[in-house]
């Protein structure tokens, strides 16, 4: 199966079904295609050859869909850029991915092209709306033929280069192909309570430089349906196009959800028509969930994955959610089961299995895992074994098969000779009637090694300290597990992903200091 195979079909029996619609302008399904037709005949035309990058940069839009369907159809692979980086952070990863062709048709960006100018590869073809010196993107787009490109691609080509979002060290290009991507949309839709078809929508306001925003745009028009796509997130926007539009799933990261929460009326918000909710890429406090599933009044399907697996391999399903509302409220810490066909298994650091119940590294095992890092024959090696992702994150399995995480291996804070993981002191002080927000870090102990430091932004009028804090934690966690430090925030960090950056929380107190943790 290959992914613009999805658009084809669509395009040949349903033409005239809305495909995307972005601030009022709607995109039929035919029209896409002929549009993906345009691009990849104009790339060919230019010299693109099968395997060869095609780079994207910009917030979301038509084109990001475009591209990722043009340059499948003839077997070249889309490199997706976070606009949000640094211009010395783009040209590495437009560098290292080789990118052949560069879109940037944000007007907003042309600055940071200008800045990144000299730094790209030479000869490489740029794509804007108005610089002189590019190709003009709705004028050559136009005079391209609308005929289907005749390339033969196969299913195990490359398709996606996505970056990791290099919390630590350089991002690396994780590569998928077509068939990684069918089989994460396969999965996905098997799990979905409510599965999606022509007449339906979903509204798309995760960015699509990253799996969540790309995998939910292409499981949209593997489905048939009209997708209702955000340049970026708004909360506001996002409950609007809920109301205005016949909008039954979105997914969206915790970060999204506590905002959308946050809204003055959202009590008095009309979601009737949402049917179910995704939720995933970082932890979310059982707080935040109770609440978010009372005022949305949906079904809500919980997603553990990451690039390097293409998305969702484990998840917690509505059932799973109806249990813990029953009278089970400690499955809400689960992450869920794996998704069909997935493997999993704890590791401990001689990649020998442990016992149900111990902490150790999550592998997983999937026909949609990576193909490998671009150009990093060594970290793939060391990062994927015999088809095993070892995701790098700590957790457990309990005898349901249910997974816990607990951590990042290298978020693990070692205190006294301790091993303490964050998110379970994150998710006790979230429950806190002060915190909206909350990231607990290790930071240098001369006589513990490390110490427990807890950041939070408060709620309007709200204030805490750190006795008060400490005094709320007695009786929820282990003392060891209490930090004695807090500092308050008036925003965490976050990548666009909706990741805590703890790398910049941890910065100022490890600079300088010879540590040998994480």
């Amino acid at each position: 199966m290959l992914v613009h195979q999805f658009a084809e079909y669509y395009a040949r029996n349903f033409p005239n079904n809305p495909c995307l619609t972005q601030a009022g302008d709607t995109t039929s399904y035919g029209e896409l295609d002929q549009l993906a037709n345009r691009m990849a005949n104009g790339l060919l035309k230019l010299g693109i050859k099968p395997g060869e990058r095609v780079a994207i940069m910009g917030e979301n839009s038509l084109e990001h869909l475009l591209t990722f369907l043009a340059a499948g159809k003839i077997g070249a692979v889309t490199v997706s850029l976070n606009y949000r980086l640094a211009p010395a952070e783009l040209s590495y990863i437009i560098d290292d991915a080789g990118a052949r062709a560069l879109l940037i048709l944000d007007q907003t960006l042309l600055e940071c092209l200008a800045a990144m100018r000299a730094d790209l590869p030479a000869g490489i073809e740029i794509f804007t709306r108005d610089s002189a010196d590019t190709h003009h993107w709705d004028a050559w787009l136009a005079q391209q033929d609308a005929g289907k490109p005749a390339v033969e691609v196969g299913a195990d080509d490359p398709f996606l280069q996505m970056y990791t979002s290099g919390t630590t060290g350089h991002p690396k290009g994780v590569v998928v192909s077509h068939q990684n991507v069918a089989t994460q949309i396969q999965m996905n839709t098997i799990l979905m309570p409510h599965r999606p078809g022509p007449g339906s929508a979903d509204l798309v306001c995760a960015p699509l430089f990253h799996i969540g925003g790309a995998g939910s745009v292409l499981g949209g028009i593997a489905a048939g349906i009209e997708i209702i796509l955000h340049k970026v997130f708004d909360p506001a926007a996002v409950v609007n196009d809920i109301e205005s539009y016949n909008v039954s799933a979105i997914f969206m990261v915790p970060a999204m959800i506590m905002a959308v929460l946050g809204l003055p009326d959202i009590e008095q918000r009309d979601f009737s028509k949402l049917r179910q909710i995704y939720y995933g890429a970082s932890p979310i406090s059982e707080s935040v969930l109770k609440r978010a599933i009372e005022v949305f009044g949906a079904r809500f399907i919980q997603m553990y994955g990451m690039t390097e697996t293409c998305g969702t391999v484990v998840n917690l399903s509505p059932a799973d959610h109806d249990r813990a509302l029953a009278g089970e409220p400690e499955l809400l810490r689960s992450c869920g089961r794996p998704s069909i066909g997935v493997q999993l298994k704890i590791m401990d650091t001689n990649g020998r299995p442990v016992a149900t119940g111990e902490v150790g590294e999550i592998w997983a095992h999937a026909s949609c895992n990576m193909i490998g890092y671009h150009n990093l024959a060594e970290e793939t090696a060391k990062n994927l074994t015999d088809g095993w992702v070892h995701t790098g994150d700590a957790g457990y399995l309990d005898a349901e098969g249910f997974l816990y995480l607990k951590d990042r291996i290298k978020d693990m804070v070692v205190s006294g000779g301790e091993n303490i993981y964050p998110v379970e002191v994150e998710n006790a002080l979230a429950s806190h009637a002060a915190i909206a927000d909350v990231a607990v870090i290790g930071v240098p102990n001369e006589k513990f090694g490390e110490a427990l430091l807890a950041f939070a932004v408060l709620k309007p009028d709200c204030s805490l300290t750190a006795d008060e804090m400490i005094d709320f934690c007695r009786d929820k966690i282990a003392g060891y597990k209490i930090p004695r430090q807090l500092e308050i925030l008036q925003e965490m960090p976050r990548n666009p992903s909706g990741k805590i950056l703890k790398k910049e929380l941890r910065k100022p107190y490890w600079e300088g200091v010879n540590r040998n943790i994480g």
